[in-house]
């Protein structure tokens, strides 16, 4: 039930309509944005990753920001790929069941994540690398859902719980393995490899944080998937042609050929997906 990966409003086949049509700009300068945005993402992960790879190795990715940030760039590529493949309709339906379960833990956790970072990170304020992918991130995934016809649902908050216990079962595994953090973030209670990821997230107390990564993920899982399912509908009030393409849909065919041929401002109508306004 909280796990779904369907393009409702959309029918199953219209999935192009939900990935490669925007209802601000033409279906070509749509995958054109999502090349941009998908560069602004390998960009900024390949700096990031240079910046602090050296002398944090492996331990770069205990850290929740950088999951998230990873599967930002993992759901960006699939994203332009099937915006693409949309344009020129390519059927690619196993590829949208993926993406839509990457996109739904990623749109709501990079706020989370973000907030969480500007809230309680030591080194503040951060350099620019550190700023875009704990802020810039946010602001360019919300620019590309607001301009998109991305369908969020409160059927899909379950992957916000998948990525919070994921998380969690990979923190006490660090606790179990010792892993530790690296010299720049020396813990003063335990060895350097017994130093929890988070400070409030120590498993050197099972019953606190359990219940916190318990306590927490309940409420944040129904609250943004709740926060984004109104949001998405406030966003579709104002997408009039989605509408009007949906309802097109599912007339007779006789019905749906006298609408394309009227006369409406949509260019998806009348040329496929080709939309500008």
């Amino acid at each position: 039930m909280f796990f779904a990966v369907d393009v409702a409003p959309w029918e199953p086949g219209d999935w192009p309509k939900a990935y490669a049509t925007s209802p601000y700009m033409s279906t070509n300068s749509w995958v054109f944005f999502r090349f941009l945005v998908l560069l602004f993402f390998v960009g900024h992960f390949v700096a990031h990753l240079v910046t602090y790879w050296p002398g944090e190795q492996f331990t770069y990715f205990i850290y929740l920001s950088r999951w998230t940030i990873a599967c930002e760039v993992v759901q960006e590529c699939i994203y332009f790929l099937l915006a693409f493949w949309g344009s020129v309709l390519v059927e690619n339906g196993l590829k949208v069941k993926i993406h839509m379960a990457l996109k739904c833990m990623v749109l709501p956790t990079c706020l989370l994540s973000s907030g969480l970072y500007w809230a309680f990170s030591p080194f503040l304020p951060p350099p620019y690398i550190s700023a875009a992918m704990h802020g810039g991130d946010v602001i360019v995934i919300h620019l590309s859902f607001f301009l998109g016809r991305f369908p969020y649902a409160f059927n899909k908050c379950g992957y916000i719980l998948l990525w919070a216990g994921s998380y969690s079962i990979f923190t006490v595994l660090h606790f179990l393995l010792k892993i530790g953090t690296d010299d720049s973030a020396p813990c003063a209670e335990y060895p350097l490899n017994e130093s929890p990821v988070y400070a409030d997230i120590d498993w050197h107390h099972p019953k606190h944080t359990a219940l916190l990564a318990f306590g927490g993920a309940l409420v944040a899982t129904p609250l943004l998937g709740g926060l984004y399912t109104g949001l998405t509908m406030l966003r579709d009030r104002c997408d009039n042609s989605a509408k009007v393409m949906r309802e097109a849909t599912l007339l007779p065919q006789e019905e749906n050929v006298k609408l394309q041929s009227g006369p409406h401002p949509s260019d998806q109508l009348k040329c496929g997906l080709n939309c500008g306004v």
